[in-house]
């Protein structure tokens, strides 16, 4: 902590402003890479004010574009892309010290800044295997290679499955993306193999750092590492002092009136010191927080003192319940996430301050915001139908939250909102009831390993038995401060 105290006059300080210290230092110039060749030619246009960090201290180029940085242990350094420009290569804005000795320089490339943007949001790839890989290829990196209206994705951590010898071949198909990607640390991105403080080191040389920021448009994305080890190969949630005081030191840079994102595995509610980064964020700007690592979709909502809420989006993961479950006819197994949702992603569009999200499934249902359940739970051959003895209808709204309101009409007629209740899926409970009795799945799959863990969003609604006809349509309407208006009608029976 000593060290941290020494060097917070680095903040925003012009680089030709520092003492140089008896610790090595390191130096090296932004600019605008015009002819996107990665490497700094003469005549390129030298950027000022741009801010370079070691996931600690922060610094700013001046006015011939150069900056220097204590070297610290973590051996990485990064540009905080500003506001208008990217890195011109994809992996240009962090260099490894220990891999660069000559050349620490950053190029960029202006972007177009139109005061509206997208993202995907992409929890837990973690792949195993090499035909995990395939899935991953086949499903998220599908979206990646053919999707072109998304500024960036941001991958949420576990881009493995305690197997970092696969983070290479998973970058394979992550380099295809039309656009540029992220990536957080995750646990199980780990190497058991190293020392307790370097289990990250693997992550790093493919994906780069575990902590860094950037500015898009007039946001603020900040990534931190949740993750503490603990033992050879426990972990726990909790923020390092490093990350807090890299956190304290970026927010110092931000506008009062700019949306803050921070990205991290974890989510909050499990990290053991949460209040240290929430003291921090106690703060006029709106705060949304994006995690991953519970393979189930939460949206979660923390107070503040006379401020908007801090929100956070737990996203999921692309891998549902760990690739397993029944494959399908091109052999992807099912996934289905241990909360009902599908395997799938977020948009999340940004419009100034302002955000939605909209859920993707990652199969051939582009509309997939929900599955039904009509009558009895123990039924095995009643698609969408109601008796005498069960006239419950069960929605499970993917992305809902306590803020979600969901209305009913019924052939025509509003009849009444549907009320939230934490409750296991039924569609998982099914799967379950039928895994026990060897029904599914087949040979060539594996078995989904569910608990009987309630989803944070279930709507339940008693249908008015007396009142339908045979065959009957239910309308829905879904209304969310941070969701698109979602409508659909769907034909159900009373038997």
């Amino acid at each position: 902590m000593k060290n941290l105290i020494l060097y917070s006059f680095m903040l925003v300080l012009p680089a030709t402003a520092w003492s140089i210290s008896e610790s090595p230092i390191i130096r090296g110039i932004v600019y605008e890479d015009e002819n996107l060749n990665g490497k700094f030619d003469i005549e390129e246009k030298r950027l000022k004010n741009v801010f370079v960090s070691n996931g600690i201290d922060i610094t700013k180029t001046n006015r011939r574009g150069e900056y220097q940085l204590k070297r610290t242990n973590d051996n990485n350094i990064f540009v905080i892309l500003p506001s208008g420009f990217q890195s011109s290569k994809s992996n240009q804005w962090y260099k490894n010290t220990s891999l660069f000795t000559n050349d620490m320089n950053f190029g960029l490339k202006k972007t177009p800044v139109d005061g509206s943007f997208k993202i995907m949001a992409i929890g837990d790839v973690q792949v195993g295997t090499e035909n995990e890989i395939k899935y991953a290829g086949n499903t998220i990196g599908k979206e990646l290679v053919n999707k072109k209206d998304y500024a960036f994705s941001i991958f949420l951590g576990d881009m493995v499955n305690d197997t970092v010898g696969l983070f290479e071949p998973l970058k394979d198909i992550l380099d295809y993306s039309k656009f540029p990607y992220k990536v957080v640390y995750g646990n199980h991105d780990r190497n058991f193999e190293n020392s307790i403080n370097h289990q990250e080191k693997d992550f790093e040389m493919i994906f780069g750092p575990t902590t860094y920021a950037f500015f898009y448009q007039d946001v603020l994305f900040i990534t931190v590492n949740s993750i503490k080890p603990k033992g050879k190969y426990g972990y726990e949630g909790f923020y390092e002092e490093e990350e807090i005081q890299f956190v304290k030191n970026i927010l110092s840079l931000s506008k009062k009136e700019q949306l803050i994102v921070i990205n991290q595995h974890i989510p909050l509610a499990w990290i053991r010191n949460k209040e240290d980064l929430l003291d921090l964020l106690d703060i006029q700007n709106d705060i949304l927080v994006l995690s991953g690592h519970t393979h189930s979709i939460i949206r979660r909502y923390y107070k503040r003192n006379g401020f908007s809420d801090i929100h956070e989006l737990t996203a999921g993961a692309v891998s549902g319940n760990w690739w397993t479950g029944q494959k399908d006819w091109t052999g992807i197994p099912l996934g289905l996430m241990k909360d009902g949702s599908p395997r799938g992603y977020f948009d999340i569009t940004f419009v100034g301050n302002d955000y939605h999200f909209e859920f993707k499934p990652l199969d051939s249902n582009e509309n997939g915001q929900f599955n039904l359940w009509f009558g009895d739970l123990d039924q095995n051959d009643l698609p969408y139908t109601i008796t005498k003895d069960n006239n419950q209808l069960i929605l499970n709204y993917y992305s809902g939250s306590e803020k979600t309101e969901i209305k009913a009409y019924i052939n025509g007629k509003y009849y009444q909102n549907l009320e939230r209740e934490k409750r296991i899926d039924p569609y998982i409970a099914r799967i379950k009831r039928w895994q026990d009795k060897n029904l599914v799945p087949d040979k060539l799959s594996r078995s989904a390993p569910y608990l009987s863990n309630p989803s944070e969003h279930i709507w339940i609604l008693d249908l008015p038995l007396d009142e339908l006809n045979a065959t009957n349509i239910i309308k829905l309407e879904v209304k969310d401060p941070y969701l698109k208006p979602f409508k659909q009608e769907i034909i159900f029976w009373k038997e």
